[in-house]
């Protein structure tokens, strides 16, 4: 058997080559067809039923203290942000870009403010909200 160390040691060995290892391996994965299928969606609603009923989700929230979700947070979450928001911005140029300009089209539309702070909640807030779920595909 062997010891942690070794253990420890063939883990920190296998860093050079488990990515491209990685990579092919989903190269070659199915996720959706089986997540997709009608088997996969009743089992996932059987289990969310069971989770709902044993309120599982708030257990769980509640073994994580506020603090230690802080912490982990900062250093797991602090050391990768930035570089995960640069690499995300094609993206969000290709995905978010035509949205906003849809909105931007459709408030352009919307009535003149008003001094009626009412009026302008329900001829120019609520109008903007929808336009934004409209764009999103939620309306």
């Amino acid at each position: 058997m062997k010891t942690k160390e070794e253990a420890r040691a063939n883990l920190e060995a296998s860093v050079s080559y488990i990515p491209e290892r990685y990579k092919v391996g989903v190269g070659r994965a199915d996720w959706a067809t089986p997540a997709g299928s009608d088997t996969a969606e009743k089992n996932f609603a059987d289990a969310m039923a069971v989770a709902i009923s044993k309120k599982t989700r708030q257990l769980k929230v509640k073994q994580v203290s506020n603090s230690t979700w802080q912490q982990l947070s900062q250093e797991k979450g602090g050391a990768v942000i930035g570089e995960r928001i640069r690499t995300a911005i094609p993206k969000q140029a290709e995905k978010w870009g035509p949205m906003y300009d849809r909105v931007t089209s459709a408030v352009a539309t919307l009535p003149k403010r008003t001094l009626d702070f009412r009026a302008n909640i329900s001829n120019r807030v609520v109008g903007t909200v929808e336009a934004w779920k409209k764009a999103a595909g939620k309306l």
